[in-house]
Parts: C-alpha cells; sequence; structure tokens
C-alpha cells in the first residue's frame, strides 16, 4: 500500500500487527461474555450493584447511572458486540447516536459515557475480568469524539441581500473563496484548511494546465466541477462521520479559479496556504479572522457577535437545505457529512457516494442560492 492511500485506521493497524498489539483487543472475549450473558451473567449488573446502588448516592443519581449503562448496552448490543467488549469505534458511534438520533447535548452525553467509563474501571479493577488496564474504550475514544459547541445554537437572521452586500465588497480572492465555501458548501473551517488540489476539479484547461493534480483523487471517480471531502476517519482535522462528493456551481468555480491563478506555486498539495509562509493553514483563527473582519460589519446583530464565525456558513447552508428548499432528510444528511440513518452506512465508501451523489448532483446545480 502507497504512503499516500494509508488512512490512520491503516496506519494503526500496521502499527499493531508491528508490535503484535490488538487494535480491538476486547474483541476477543465477546464470545466468552456472550456465553456467560446466556448463564445470566451481567458485568455492568455486577458494577450497578457493587458499586453504585449499595452506595451513598441518591436514588436520582443511581438511575442516572442505570439509564445511561442500559443505554449504552442497548445500542452495543444492536451493533452486535456484547457491551462489555466495545471498541473506540462503537463508542464514537454511539456519541454520534446520542447526538444526531437522540438530539442529546454535550454534556449529557458526556455524563452518559463517564458513567459507563467508570463501569470499565471496575472490569480492569476486578482480577477476575480479562480487561487490561492499558485499553479503555471510552478513554481512547474521549478525544476522538466531534463534540459540538452548544453555544452556536442560535444564529442571527441573515438575508441573502444582506449576504450579497457583505460579499460584494471582498476583492481579495482568497478571503471570499474560504467564505464562500463554508456558504456554498457547508465546509467547516478545518475542512477548508484541509482541502488538497486532487480534492476538486473545475473543468478549465488553464488550472488542469497548471496544476494537473486538480480532481485527480480516486474518489472522484472522473466527476467534472465537484468537490470531494473526507470523513475524520481519513483526513486528520476534518469532523464529518462520512464523506461526501458535492457539485461546485459556477460562482464557486470562478472564485476558485481566480483565487488558483493567482495563489503562490510553491508545490504544496493544500489548496489555501498561510498568506506569510505559505504552508498549511494550521491555526483555525486563519479562516474564522476573514468571517469577523470581512462578515460581521455588515451584519447588525451584535448579541450573536460571537456566533458569526466560519461555523455560520454551515449553519447557513443547512439551514436551506432543511427548511427553506428542503432536500430530504437523509440527502441533507449526506451533503453534510451526518451519519445517515437508513442502513446505507455498512455499504464501502464508493457504494455510498455512487448511491447519494447522483440523486443530489442536479437539485443542487440548478437550487443553490446565488451570492455573488
Amino acid at each position: 500500500m502507497s504512503k499516500e492511500n494509508q488512512s490512520v485506521n491503516d496506519q494503526r493497524r500496521r502499527i499493531g500487527d508491528e508490535f503484535d498489539r490488538a487494535v480491538d483487543p476486547l474483541k476477543q472475549y465477546d464470545e466468552n461474555f456472550t456465553q456467560m450473558q446466556e448463564d445470566g451473567v451481567d458485568p455492568f449488573e455486577m458494577f450497578l450493584d457493587d458499586i453504585v446502588r449499595d452506595s451513598h448516592r441518591m436514588r436520582s443519581t443511581v438511575g442516572e447511572y442505570e439509564r445511561a449503562i442500559r443505554h449504552f448496552k442497548e445500542y452495543v448490543t444492536k451493533q452486535g458486540r456484547h457491551p462489555a467488549c466495545a471498541n473506540d469505534t462503537l463508542v464514537l458511534e454511539f456519541a454520534e447516536y446520542e447526538f444526531q438520533d437522540q438530539d442529546n447535548g454535550k454534556d449529557t452525553v458526556k455524563t452518559k459515557l463517564n458513567y459507563v467509563n467508570q463501569a470499565y474501571s471496575y472490569f480492569q479493577r476486578e482480577n477476575v475480568f480479562p480487561h487490561s488496564p492499558d485499553y479503555s474504550p471510552i478513554d481512547s475514544a474521549w478525544e476522538k469524539i466531534s463534540w459540538p459547541d452548544e453555544e452556536e445554537k442560535d444564529y442571527p437572521k441573515v438575508t441573502r441581500a444582506e449576504m450579497r452586500d457583505a460579499l460584494d465588497d471582498i476583492t481579495h480572492m482568497f478571503k471570499l473563496a474560504v467564505i464562500l465555501m463554508g456558504l456554498k458548501l457547508g465546509m467547516r473551517q478545518g475542512e477548508i484548511r484541509n482541502v488538497k488540489l486532487k480534492d476538486f476539479h473545475i473543468n478549465n484547461t488553464e488550472l488542469l494546465n497548471n496544476f494537473p493534480e486538480l480532481g485527480s483523487h480516486r474518489r472522484l471517480d472522473g466527476r467534472k466541477n465537484a468537490i470531494f471531502i473526507p470523513s475524520r476517519y481519513n483526513r486528520p482535522g476534518n469532523k464529518s462521520r462520512n464523506p461526501r462528493i458535492l457539485p461546485l456551481d459556477d460562482e464557486m468555480r470562478r472564485v476558485l479559479t481566480q483565487y488558483l491563478l493567482i495563489r503562490p506555486d510553491c508545490g504544496e498539495p493544500w489548496v489555501f496556504l498561510s498568506q506569510t509562509h505559505h504552508e498549511r493553514i494550521r491555526d483555525k483563527d486563519g479562516i474564522n479572522r476573514h468571517w469577523r473582519e470581512q462578515i460581521r460589519p455588515h451584519i447588525s446583530a451584535e448579541e450573536y457577535e460571537k456566533e458569526l464565525t466560519s461555523h455560520f456558513g454551515r449553519h447557513w447552508f443547512s439551514t436551506f437545505w432543511k427548511m427553506e428548499n428542503p432536500i430530504g432528510k437523509e440527502y441533507a444528511q449526506y451533503m453534510r457529512g451526518d451519519k445517515i440513518g437508513d442502513g446505507r452506512e455498512g455499504d464501502t465508501i464508493d457504494e455510498y457516494l455512487h448511491a447519494y451523489y447522483p440523486d443530489i448532483e442536479d437539485q443542487y446545480r440548478n437550487e443553490i442560492y446565488k451570492l455573488l
């Protein structure tokens, strides 16, 4: 396998093989715990009886432990794994399920996972369990979870006319491009900083001559005038659970073309480069400050001032496709890179992209709002 194609998970497996370390260390015990379950053994009930119920905790707190553990057990069991043998991927998926399907907030999910983690710590301490103190699926997953920023739930109402006026004053192509990618594609600031030349195609002879790698990502599969946005699993710094391909409309293509024709040619694969060092932008403020400087002065909503960051563009994009111009729930989820709850998440990435992109392409190109 080439270095170019090795994802984080590929590299994790390779390192595990090299040092004889299991990527999924508790999987080997799944069958044992499933068999013991048929004999009436429930490790989580042991934890609750031994530590939680027989303690000084209030009854309401005990109830919170019981609910959190019950919800975790139900979810992991449905995925075909005994809940005492979870891995960090299952924990990530449980957190996503709680956020998206159960509409729980960050604090609620953190509390639930903390209670479950206490059970895993109990398994590690009790010498009858095979759980090594070196691995807890909750600890392993914690830093990888995309915790929502709950302070950014309310946004000012900005009309398209107001946004057009704000964009009309931006003459710097770099600034216009990064703002427009949030508004037109719903991309997070990390995803914008992470875009590589190979990730999108623009059918422009001059561009293709200057940047032969443009649009060469294998996921684009020959699609013209489109962008591929990798998931968090294949591009560190991205947050979306699922990858997506989105069309580039005429406005987005025009701005990207104008930017690329003046972009420093320094051999970097990244589309957007630091204006001072001509390397990948490493600080999220490298995107957000352009929202502060270019957009906020045009929006009279002081109480929402802190919300006018790059994430506002994603909110604006989502609101349009969910409320103003409904495209259907699963297609809106696809366009945001969210989990899709129709069973297709078991498909390969190629099958997934082929299933959804053709369904949204024409509607997107015909109905996406004009801002320039």
